[in-house]
């Protein structure tokens, strides 16, 4: 409770209030689960979170590093909940700077989304996503193409199968436009987007960073090509796209970092961190309310821990005087 309190706190701008909470949660959980519990790697999770949407990435890289010790331990250095982590801790380390431990975390957290849940799981994408983006920022163009093409390839298989001389992905119809330099040229790929109804946002995300990849590599046509399936895309799909300056991205094109899952936490209210420095609580009905009911709740469950542990101290007290009585 004391978590999610934080996040209405944290709602709030109340950054304080909520680093004061999830500490409190943290000292709580340690001695009530133990220092390697699960929900101690949550809660953990949650205050590097807060941290780096403060931009104090230096505080949270080694409580995001020891959320990872504890879910490797306990979870096993291939659960998909590690790949999680290992996705936190890199975009920690890339608004840093730190572009090679960026790199070997996001490589590692997409060797085990793909082994664990196979190459269709959107994490794949995600990741990869995130790993282009940070070839991008390197200036490493050639390898974040390739991811970009990877995600673009995956999707229209998935939709239209294998791909072969009749049935090309988009990027490529993009391509062959660039090399005819004629409206002539532009066939029908605009197929792709009428018939698949890309609801993905990291699809989406895909086609504005290879659009714009395109254009730093003097490639008009096949990044209008691009760009144009995006906006048609997300017009069918829903989704919201932001703007940055010339740099058109979604809320995923900077890799999001997300709070714990309700799952897993045990909590109710999930938040996501974006590179931008957005963060968005998700929440249903009344903030008043649920504010009003989480603090009750958390006030209880703080007092209700407290007795316990006067209990225990009085129940030692009187273990100690009866046995200085006998001897």
């Amino acid at each position: 409770m004391l978590n999610i309190l934080a996040l209405v706190y944290r709602d709030q701008n109340k950054y304080k209030e909520a680093a004061h909470l999830l500490n409190d949660a943290l000292s709580i959980r340690e001695k009530t689960l133990g220092k390697d519990h699960p929900a101690v790697a949550a809660t953990l999770n949650n205050l590097a979170v807060l941290y780096g949407k403060r931009g104090k990435y230096k505080e949270a890289e080694p409580l995001c590093k020891r959320a990872l010790e504890i879910r490797e331990k306990v979870l096993g250095k291939d659960h998909p909940d590690v790949a999680k982590q290992l996705n936190n801790l890199a975009l920690l380390c890339q608004n840093q700077g730190k572009y090679e431990e960026v790199e070997y975390y996001y490589c590692r957290a997409l060797e085990i989304y793909e082994r664990r849940l196979g190459p269709d799981d959107p994490n794949v994408a995600k990741t990869k996503n995130n790993l282009a983006s940070c070839y991008l920022k390197q200036g490493k163009y050639k390898e974040a193409e390739i991811l970009y093409k990877e995600i673009l390839t995956q999707a229209h298989e998935k939709e239209f199968g294998s791909v072969d001389a009749e049935n090309k992905p988009i990027w490529m119809h993009a391509e062959e436009r660039e090399e005819c330099k004629s409206k002539d040229c532009y066939g029908d790929y605009g197929g792709w987007y009428k018939n698949c109804k890309v609801n993905s946002p990291t699809v989406n995300t895909t086609l504005r960073n290879l659009g714009a990849l395109y254009r730093r590599q003097g490639k008009m046509e096949a990044a209008e090509t691009l760009e144009e399936c995006a906006l048609r895309s997300r017009k069918q799909g829903g989704v919201e796209l932001q703007r940055d300056g010339d740099r058109r991205r979604s809320r995923e094109s900077l890799s999001s970092v997300k709070y714990e899952s309700p799952s897993e936490a045990g909590e109710d209210g999930s938040v996501d961190w974006n590179g931008d420095g957005s963060l968005v609580l998700r929440r249903a009905g009344s903030m008043g309310k649920l504010r009003d009911v989480i603090r009750r709740s958390s006030e209880m469950l703080v007092k209700k821990l407290q007795g316990n542990e006067r209990q225990t101290c009085t129940n030692t007290q009187c273990l100690v005087s009866s046995h200085t009585t006998c001897s």
